[in-house]
């Protein structure tokens, strides 16, 4: 095996019930729980769903649990391919299955997902993302969750771009997911948190144009409504879009993800070794 490195693109799971009213929910224990009591339970019902992929040979995308710790898990995820290779002067077509690394921290204070690049599986990462969403949501539903999954971004590159350009920006839309972990919700403005929760939106959108031949005001960080849209969206619980005059293209936050590099040797080495390096992959 080579010793290459591999990039960890970071990701932030929200773990949400489907219902927000406070009735009894039918659950696959035979047991009705509340809303309230889904929220409290909801980790242990994603470990379960994560205990129980051990693999899967079943569809196009292979899957099998490495390692499992404390919370923590290893997995590898595959691409059912075929691939011409030349031997005895002849093509011959063989099956080929290559695989990214997926780690998951299931503490309900981080809820984190690092996913590895391979172009030879995957085009790119958020591939996998929606390809484990939707096998993750497919086993919550009859815990009475939902399962969204968004990117960590640089808020900091974001924060250098708006002030190079502050008196140009035009339009910024932020995505953001209903909160779902207290150490990162804080930072999101209180009207936001109630808006969201009173309609029961999963994921929300807010917009903010400027007028014909004008530019937006105060988009710096003393506007507390916009520093806590960037810190809670940045942390892995949504995506920014902006736009400035005379400039085509508009910024996305989702091109300029957190990653995290490690060798691959380390990862596929001892068990104790790469319980401790998938550990600090995906800490708080």
């Amino acid at each position: 095996m080579e010793n290459k490195l591999i990039n960890f693109h970071i990701y932030r799971y929200h773990l949400l019930p489907l219902d927000s009213k406070s009735k009894q929910i039918e659950l696959f224990e035979r047991k009705s729980l509340s809303h309230e009591e889904i929220k409290a339970k909801k980790n242990i019902f994603f470990g379960k769903t994560l205990d129980n992929l051990t693999s899967s040979k079943n569809s196009n995308y292979p899957l099998k649990l490495e390692h499992s710790q404390n919370g923590f898990y290893l997995f590898k995820i595959a691409q059912k391919k075929t691939t011409t290779i030349t031997q005895n002067f002849e093509s011959l077509v063989v099956d080929n299955e290559p695989y990214v690394y997926v780690i998951i921290n299931n503490d309900p204070t981080v809820q984190k997902v690092a996913i590895s690049d391979n172009i030879d599986a995957f085009s790119n990462p958020d591939v996998v993302k929606n390809i484990l969403k939707k096998v993750f949501r497919s086993e919550l539903l009859n815990a009475g969750l939902n399962i969204e999954i968004e990117q960590l971004f640089d808020s900091v590159n974001f924060w250098e771009f708006v002030n190079k350009h502050k008196k140009d920006i035009t339009f910024i839309n932020f995505q953001f997911i209903k909160p779902n972990l207290a150490n990162i919700s804080k930072s999101l403005p209180e009207v936001f948190k109630n808006f969201a929760d009173n309609v029961n939106s999963h994921e929300s959108q807010i917009s903010i144009k400027a007028p014909e031949k004008g530019t937006l005001d105060n988009i710096d960080k003393t506007n507390k409504n916009i520093e806590g849209l960037v810190e809670y969206t940045s942390n892995g619980a949504g995506s920014i879009k902006l736009k400035v005059k005379n400039i085509r293209k508009q910024l996305n936050t989702k091109e300029n993800p957190v990653i995290l590099q490690v060798r691959e040797l380390d990862i596929e080495g001892p068990a104790e070794q790469v319980i401790k390096l998938y550990q600090t992959i995906v800490q708080e």
